[in-house]
């Protein structure tokens, strides 16, 4: 992770304890660890002269069972993110400005890391607008906030097309297709559950191995074939360990 991200007065947002400024030193070390990922909380644009707010967080929060900080969700909340997503552990909160070159902007303590806090109150508005410009430039009709990866029924193609998923916060569900030529018949399947690993054999020929983003109750898994006139598909059933939307299945 490039220092570049962070420098400039950015402040720390602890999950429980109150925001403070960081050193240099501390943000350094942060980076180091090579684990950081960066949401988007406010879109530069025109109006505010292509100024962003960006959050940076652990990106293996969730699996250090870091715990869930609100704060930051209520900040996405408030930018217009709904649902907002979960961040989890200590975050980073730093502005940049874009244009004429990329410089860093200092965040300041108080007057920037208020619920009511004049950017905060722009934001949802900055954020139509260039959810607005990218529509018009790319011809889609989106929102301001994608959804996350399996959701609202929207199948997520994987590996070519080898599977697709589905999620809830509960379960994730995978379809594996076999070829039109393959007997249907479910004794030459055999699907294997781990923690954080699912395997699929047809006739012992290995057809998936599936490392996990993170881990699943092997007790409340389960399998089955889904028969129609173009092929037969396996459709798998796993439910989660903890109730909390996955940004992917892979680990």
């Amino acid at each position: 992770m490039d220092l570049n991200l962070f420098k400039g007065q950015a402040t720390q947002f602890g999950s429980s304890n109150a925001p403070g400024q960081v050193s240099e030193d501390a943000m350094q070390a942060v980076a180091d660890e090579g684990q950081v990922e960066s949401f988007t909380l406010v879109y530069p644009t025109s109006s505010n002269k292509f100024t962003g707010v960006n959050i940076y967080l652990d990106e293996i929060g969730m699996l250090k069972r870091l715990p869930l900080n609100k704060r930051a969700g209520n900040f996405a909340l408030r930018a217009g993110f709904n649902p907002a997503p979960k961040f989890y552990g200590d975050i980073f909160m730093g502005r940049l400005t874009s244009k004429p070159v990329i410089t860093n902007v200092d965040f300041k303590l108080g007057s920037d890391t208020s619920l009511d806090a004049a950017w905060l109150q722009r934001a949802t508005m900055e954020n139509l607008e260039y959810q607005t410009t990218m529509n018009s430039i790319t011809g889609s009709d989106g929102n301001v906030q994608s959804a996350v990866d399996g959701e609202d029924g929207i199948a997520k193609a994987e590996n070519n097309g080898l599977y697709t998923w589905t999620q809830t916060d509960e379960e994730i569900e995978i379809i594996v297709p076999l070829a039109s030529s393959k007997a249907s018949n479910s004794r030459d399947v055999c699907v294997n559950f781990y923690s954080k690993k699912i395997t699929l054999l047809y006739k012992k020929d290995q057809v998936l191995s599936l490392d996990l983003y993170t881990s699943i109750d092997v007790d409340g898994c389960t399998w089955t074939l889904d028969r129609n006139s173009k092929e037969t598909s396996v459709v798998i059933t796993c439910e989660k360990s903890d109730a909390i939307s996955w940004p992917r299945i892979k680990y």
